[in-house]
Formats: C-alpha cells, sequence, structure tokens
C-alpha cells in the first residue's frame, strides 16, 4: 500500500497500563472505522500481558515490542520510522477518542490549510476542562509562574495564567503555541520538516521541545474543541506527586538549556531551579500531611482527651494543678502515645488503614490495656484508674467518630467495590443484555459499597421498565438533572451499546468533580475509573474460618446486644416510657420463622416508636438481635443457616441485589464465615448512614 492512501497513522506508546489501552484502542477503532488508517502500538517492555492483549484482540495494529523501556520520545520515533500517513497523531495510550475526533480533525485540516498541528479539547475523567491540552512555551519566567504554582492561584491572569492560557474561553478555537503530548495531530509535511522528537527528553517536556520546533519551522498549532476526548492518567498521577515534580522539571530546565540559555542572562536559570525547590518543598510537606494527618488527630485527641480527664479527675478531688500535671503526670501522657503509635503499626493504621474503624478500636484498645496494666503493677503509676478508663473510651468514640464523618463528607473510596460504611449512590447507563450481565456481576460483590438506584436508558419508552430487579429511572438525555436531584455519587458506563461520543458529552454535561465516572468494557472484565481499574472477574469471598457460632464471638456478640439495648433504654427512657403509656393497647405477639422452620415469639406493634422498644426488649432477652438474619413469619423467606434474627444484617442492606435463593444464600454464608464484632458495627453503622442517605 502507498503512503497516500492512508488517511492517518495513529501511534501510541504503551508502558504497563493494559486495561487503559484497552479501551484507548477501543475508542480509536470505532473512530477511525471510515477512514483509511493504521494504529502503531509501541510497547516499552510492559509486563502486565498488554502486548499479548493487543495481539488477541486487535490483530490488526502494527505491533512494535520493546526489550526494554527506551522512554516516550524513543518509542514514538520508532513509530514515526514506519508510519505511512498524510496525517500523524501521537496518542496516549490512557485516553478514550469521541467516534467523531479524527473525522472533525480532518475537516478542520480541510478548511485550515495554514494549520501544522491540532489537538483536540481534553477532559478529565470527572468531566472537567483539563487545561493542560493547550499552552504556551515556557519562557524561563512562565515556567517560574507554574513551578511556583502561582499559574493555579491566578489563572485568569494573563501574566500568571500564560503557562496554560487559563484566561481563554475553552470552547474557542484559535492560535496557540504548543498543545499536550497526550492527543497531537499533525500533517506528514511538518514532521518531515522538523524531524523526530528528542530523545534527550525520557519523559515530559518531549512535547513542548516538539511543539517549539513546529513554531521555529514556520508551522501554526490550533487548539479546536470541536470534539473532545478522556485522560485518565495525567489529573492524580501528576499535580501532587513529588516524583513526578522532579522529573517534570528536569525536563524543564533540559528544555531551558536547550533554547534559552543563550538568550537569557544567567540568573534566569536559577529561576527555575528555586521554582523546582519551592514547589518540591510545598509537595513534601503536603504529601506527608495528606499521610499522616489521620495518626496526628489520633496522638492530638488521645493527649487532649487524657488531659481533660486528668483535670476534671483532679479538680474533683481538691483542685488541678498545671505544674503537677508537667512535673508528674505528664509522662502517663508520653507512655500512652508511645503506646499507641506502637499499636498503630502494628494493626498497621499509620499508612495502609488509616480510616478503619475496627483497626483504630483494636489499637486503642491493646493502647489502654497497656496503660492498665501500669496502674495495677506499678504504684508509680497508679494515678487513677477513672482516668485510663474514661480516658480510653473517649478516645475511642472520638477516633471513630472523626472517620464516621469524615466518610460521610467524602462519601468515596478509591474503589466502588470496596467495603465502606457509607453507600454509593449509583446509576448505571445501559439497558440490554450486557447491562444484565454487569448487574449479576456487581450483586456478587458481598462487601461493596455500591447501591444501585436504577438504570438510564437511552430510549424515554424504556424509563418505568426493570432489569435484574433494578428500574429504569431516566434516560441518558436526563441524567445530568436526575444526579443533581438524587445526589448522585456514581455513575457506571456500558460501552457495548454506548457511543463514546454519548459518554463524554453526557461527563462534560456533568462536569463536577464529586461525582465519579467508571467504564465498562463489552467483555466486564473491569472498570475503569479516574486513575483506577477495578477487576470485575474475581468473587471475594475468600476467608475460610466460620466466624458465627465461635465460643468467643457468641459471647461478645450477646454483651454487645445486651450493652447496647440497655444504653438505649436509659438513655431514652422518656420516650421509651411515653412509647409504652400511649400504645400499651396496641402490643401484640408475634412468631417469627428461623433456620428449619424454628418459631420465635417476640413482642411487636404496629405503632413504629413502640415498635423500636419493644425490639430493645426483645434483644434484651435473647430473641433477636442488633445484627442477624431477616425477620419474617414467612416459612418460604426462611434463613437458609441457623442464625438469630436481627433488626438489620447482611440479607437486609442487601435486598436490592438479592435476586434468587442462591444468591442470598451466597450473603448468608459470607456472613456466617465473617461474623464478629466489628462487622456487626460495619453493618450496623451501614444501616443507620443508609437509612439517613436513602
Amino acid at each position: 500500500m502507498k503512503t497516500e492512501e492512508i488517511e492517518i497513522s495513529v501511534i501510541i506508546v504503551n508502558f504497563n497500563v493494559r486495561e487503559f489501552l484497552e479501551q484507548t484502542l477501543l475508542s480509536v477503532q470505532r473512530a477511525l472505522k471510515d477512514i483509511s488508517s493504521e494504529v502503531i502500538v509501541v510497547d516499552n517492555a510492559s509486563v502486565d500481558d498488554s502486548v499479548q492483549m493487543v495481539r488477541r484482540r486487535f490483530p490488526e495494529v502494527i505491533l512494535i515490542e520493546n526489550k526494554e523501556n527506551v522512554g516516550f520520545s524513543a518509542a514514538n520515533n520508532q513509530g514515526l520510522e514506519i508510519a505511512r500517513g498524510r496525517f500523524i497523531v501521537l496518542l496516549n495510550p490512557d485516553t478514550i477518542v469521541q467516534e467523531d475526533t479524527f473525522s472533525k480533525l480532518l475537516d478542520f485540516f480541510e478548511r485550515t490549510p495554514e494549520a501544522s498541528a491540532a489537538t483536540c479539547k481534553i477532559i478529565n475523567p470527572d468531566g472537567t476542562f483539563s487545561i493542560d491540552c493547550r499552552h504556551s512555551i515556557p519562557t524561563p519566567l512562565t515556567a517560574f509562574w507554574k513551578v511556583t504554582g502561582l499559574s493555579r492561584l491566578f489563572p485568569k491572569s494573563k501574566i500568571f495564567g500564560r503557562y496554560n492560557l487559563t484566561y481563554l474561553d475553552e470552547n474557542d478555537t484559535y492560535q496557540v503555541e504548543a498543545i499536550s503530548g497526550s492527543f497531537m495531530m499533525m500533517r506528514r509535511e511538518i514532521v518531515q520538516k522538523v524531524g523526530k522528537l528528542d530523545e534527550d527528553f525520557f519523559m515530559y517536556c518531549e512535547d513542548i521541545d516538539y511543539c517549539y520546533r513546529i513554531n521555529q519551522a514556520g508551522g501554526k498549532i490550533f487548539y479546536v474543541p470541536d470534539s473532545q476526548i478522556i485522560h485518565y492518567k495525567g489529573e492524580s498521577t501528576k499535580k501532587y506527586n513529588l516524583d513526578y515534580v522532579i522529573t517534570f522539571n528536569k525536563s524543564l530546565y533540559k528544555f531551558y538549556k536547550k533554547h534559552y540559555q543563550k538568550r537569557y542572562v544567567y540568573p534566569f536559570k536559577w529561576l527555575i531551579v528555586l521554582g523546582t525547590i519551592l514547589r518540591g518543598i510545598m509537595i513534601f510537606i503536603k504529601n506527608n500531611l495528606e499521610l499522616y494527618y489521620p495518626l496526628l488527630i489520633d496522638l492530638g485527641l488521645l493527649n487532649l482527651i487524657l488531659f481533660v480527664n486528668f483535670w476534671i479527675r483532679y479538680e474533683l478531688r481538691g483542685g488541678f494543678h498545671f505544674n503537677d500535671f508537667f512535673n508528674q503526670y505528664i509522662i502517663i501522657n508520653l507512655i500512652t502515645t508511645v503506646a499507641f503509635f506502637l499499636s498503630a503499626l502494628f494493626f498497621e493504621t499509620v499508612k495502609r488503614d488509616r480510616f478503619s474503624v475496627s483497626k483504630i478500636i483494636k489499637a486503642t484498645l491493646t493502647t489502654f490495656t497497656f496503660v492498665s496494666a501500669l496502674t495495677f503493677f506499678f504504684k508509680q503509676f497508679a494515678f487513677s484508674r477513672f482516668v485510663v478508663v474514661v480516658s480510653a473510651v473517649g478516645s475511642m468514640m472520638a477516633m471513630v467518630l472523626w472517620r464516621i464523618l469524615l466518610r460521610a463528607l467524602r462519601r468515596k473510596t478509591t474503589s466502588a467495590l470496596s467495603r465502606d460504611y457509607f453507600l454509593k449512590r449509583t446509576i448505571i447507563v445501559g439497558f440490554d443484555s450486557e447491562t444484565r450481565k454487569l448487574l449479576e456481576k456487581l450483586q456478587k460483590y458481598v462487601t461493596s459499597s455500591i447501591k444501585i438506584l436504577g438504570l438510564a436508558a437511552l430510549e424515554r419508552k424504556d424509563v418505568g421498565k426493570s432489569l435484574k430487579r433494578i428500574p429504569v429511572v431516566t434516560t441518558l438525555k436526563d441524567l445530568p438533572e436526575y444526579i443533581r436531584l438524587n445526589r448522585i455519587d456514581l455513575v457506571i458506563f456500558t460501552t457495548h451499546h454506548l457511543s463514546f461520543q454519548e459518554i463524554l458529552t453526557t461527563m462534560s454535561r456533568v462536569q463536577r468533580p464529586d461525582i465519579e465516572f467508571k467504564m465498562v468494557p463489552d467483555h466486564l472484565e473491569f472498570m475503569i475509573g479516574k486513575s483506577n481499574v477495578e477487576r470485575l472477574d474475581a468473587l471475594p469471598l475468600v476467608d475460610i474460618e466460620f466466624g458465627y457460632g465461635k465460643p468467643f464471638n457468641k459471647i461478645i456478640k450477646r454483651l454487645f446486644d445486651l450493652g447496647l439495648a440497655l444504653l438505649l433504654l436509659i438513655v431514652l427512657l422518656p420516650f421509651h416510657l411515653w412509647n409504652v403509656l400511649t400504645g400499651a393497647g396496641r402490643i401484640a405477639q408475634k412468631t417469627l420463622i428461623g433456620q428449619g422452620g424454628k418459631e420465635i415469639p417476640v413482642l411487636t406493634s404496629d405503632k413504629k416508636g413502640l415498635r423500636f422498644t419493644l425490639n430493645l426488649l426483645n434483644i434484651l432477652v435473647g430473641k433477636i438481635s442488633f445484627v442477624g438474619a431477616p425477620m419474617t413469619s414467612d416459612h418460604k423467606k426462611a434463613p437458609i443457616y441457623d442464625y438469630k434474627p436481627g433488626l438489620t444484617g447482611i440479607v437486609q442492606l442487601n435486598r436490592e441485589k438479592i435476586t434468587d435463593d442462591e444468591m442470598r444464600e451466597t450473603y448468608e454464608a459470607h456472613y456466617i464465615k465473617n461474623q464478629g464484632l466489628f462487622m456487626d458495627l460495619e453493618l450496623l453503622m451501614k444501616a443507620v448512614w443508609g437509612e439517613r442517605n436513602g
């Protein structure tokens, strides 16, 4: 085939992003459907099955397999050497193009013969505009505004905002000095005139250097928002990553030495160095604060609660004196602090499980068990068991409470399939056989934090129908308004029957950073989100030991039921007395059905408040539990396993997911296997917060 017969050559350099690459190639395949083209993938020695995936799913792709990572520039040059198209497109492997992206850019080049290179509109994974997609060539002063962060503080300033041109309208077409290498479409003539990318730039700034050379060669570069693509990786891996800041600014300094050192006075190069140092220090401080702030909050609360309890104890005894505390008792604070830090390290709450409620409870209990032991065995530490007990309870409650409040505010974790106390209010876009299969896979994830509110269909006539008992609640066209009215947290797109143009347009219309968007390819093996891939091809039931029925767990569960029921009865005593006095005549007996048809008589009422009081009494006498099997009088709905009925439970919380007896058995088995105090607490919290957020 002759070179002129190929309209577009797309070059993609890949390094260990198999799932993203697969979606990129799928979108490129759709966008090039009616265009004479070739796609070249250069793999930089990936170890994640990328090469095998390309060969298996995209056999028509020209694949260059490097034995080592030669860098972004060198790999692109390998593609440029064999590319035959009239237009060359450099494309990142973590992008998704619309079906009209290449055709719209071809139309633009046809209308604008003076254009040498162009890019389209690029959006972030949350649907917001990516300001990095077009920018100025960084002079030393412009670069200084960027590396010091002033460009972000004053984005509308034509001085400080010059690097990313943030003062220009994202929906207008205009000539620019530089565009992002994540999507760069160029005429073959300008590539032949300028030559290859500079391989001295291993990563970053190679696109800036190439755009600079295009400008020097008399070429013109344009930003054309007639179509758009989504770029996944850039947002989270760049802004606040110290390695990125150092690597990027090293590349920026190379760019300065190459093009500006002879034109600017000597001190200008120190602007880049100074900016890099300042930015690096800021990122280092920020990253460490983000990593360790839970520990700092915990230590602060621990010492504050200890101090307050000392003050209360000794003020009641005869007067608190700061000198006595700092001369005598502050050693208790220091010992407790060290003990808590070591416990946090042991239970991995310093870095990995910083927001785990169960582990922070374990760390606190371990800490105060050690401190209380000191008060028993060493006279010099026998300061007050009152302080130990109250501080233990207060610290534990405070540490748990701030985590719960933080989760309530954020309502998101890095993974949609992870466990969380707060359910993600989710909409799935799709209404076909692939959507049905996706629902079946999601419903098998017993511990996921997804709460599927409904489906969004393409056709209005489908609204009101259902799939796997999940109703179609809106259309794709009306989805942004539905999201706004129903406080949606997560939107999952199925790409089987949806065009990427429909998906990206919808994301752009929503354009809210607090909304998560995920895409699921047609083979349903994984979900792609903001710099995150979640696999759907494995069922996370990996526990082997059966927790329910263990003597220790039975004792702890009963003590927990007794303690919480008594606490709620005492604290809410006036409420309960009022319920009994005003509704005594409405108390009735009801028979619950347990496993194997076992009958369990309990007190109940048709009055909601009184029923709550009676349920607490039922728990006190051991008829039911706070967490357990569904409370039913229907033999057909009796629990499959032998465990006590509960006010809430894993089956009750997942009624919308459970569509048959086999799935119900899976959920019951998961609870029986993993039951323990912390799991019961988790289910209780999900029940309380789920109702509030429902």
